[in-house]
């Protein structure tokens, strides 16, 4: 396993043996990776999916990060995440290893493919047991409660919350996270057919916010900044407990890295090429 975490793990990065990594990919530089070993495994902890100040979620630079992770071999990634909760079990500073994801609609990214032609990532079961296993085991060996399930719900590209009507609607449809940042980081992932798992912290709940209109914003901010350093602190946490356990013989039974093999007619091998 080479592992790839998008982390600000102020604690890790500052042990023994982590050095900056700085990346040129064809997508622009990635400066803000440090690599070492954690309890045998090799790690880069990307720190932040965008370098410097908060950018909106449409100009993340997904590509460079993925690329500077294919540069480094990482075949395995975890991805943490601030969310909303939208269920009645989600409260605020809670976390969540969700097990799915609902995402209609995203940025137009895409990577060129390691070899071959394009074709979609099969993305079912959607993260990777292995992954979500060492994730649980890891919060269960630290102490810290976690939510094991829950389907994250993408919400991309506004430069605003939810409305009360799409909280609404996505918790019908089953949704117990609300995000902007997951996909499209998973879709290029599983494009590589890498192994992907994910662990998030909800800052607040749906069913709190509809009753907190007259509350002061002060108080809700310093609420969620505390929620995001606590859920931070935790992921490191997990991460790293869950490393410490995992043996160095331990089975990967999933199917995550699986592609097709032998010799398989190509499905546009009948077409012309200039039809293509």
């Amino acid at each position: 396993m080479k592992l790839g975490v998008v982390l600000r793990a102020e604690r890790l990065i500052r042990g023994d043996g982590f050095r900056r990594t700085r990346l040129a990919t064809p997508y622009g530089p990635v400066d803000r990776i440090f690599s070492g070993e954690l309890h045998g495994t090799e790690t880069h902890f990307l720190y932040g999916r965008f370098p410097g100040q908060r950018t909106p979620s449409w100009e993340i630079p997904y590509e460079a990060n993925q690329s500077a992770f294919d540069a480094l071999g990482v075949d395995h990634i975890i991805g943490t995440f601030v969310v909303g909760g939208v269920d009645k079990e989600v409260r605020g500073g809670d976390l969540v290893i969700p097990h799915d994801l609902v995402s209609f609609a995203g940025p137009r990214t895409s990577l060129p493919p390691l070899s071959g032609r394009f074709s979609n990532a099969h993305v079912i079961p959607s993260f990777c047991p292995v992954l979500r296993r060492l994730l649980i085991r890891g919060a269960d060996e630290a102490g810290v409660r976690v939510h094991q399930s829950g389907v994250y719900f993408s919400f991309y590209g506004f430069a605003r919350i939810e409305t009360l009507a799409e909280l609404e609607l996505m918790e019908r449809l089953g949704a117990r996270l609300v995000g902007q940042t997951m996909d499209p980081e998973f879709t290029l992932a599983r494009q590589r057919h890498l192994h992907y798992g994910a662990i998030a912290v909800a800052i607040d709940s749906y069913h709190d916010m509809k009753t907190e209109t007259e509350t002061d914003p002060e108080v809700f901010r310093a609420r969620s900044r505390q929620a995001i350093a606590d859920g931070r602190r935790n992921f490191e946490a997990i991460i790293e407990a869950g490393l410490a356990t995992r043996g160095a013989d331990e089975v990967e039974d999933c199917a995550c890295a699986q592609v097709a093999k032998g010799k398989h007619k190509d499905m546009f091998a009948s077409f012309p090429e200039d039809l293509l």
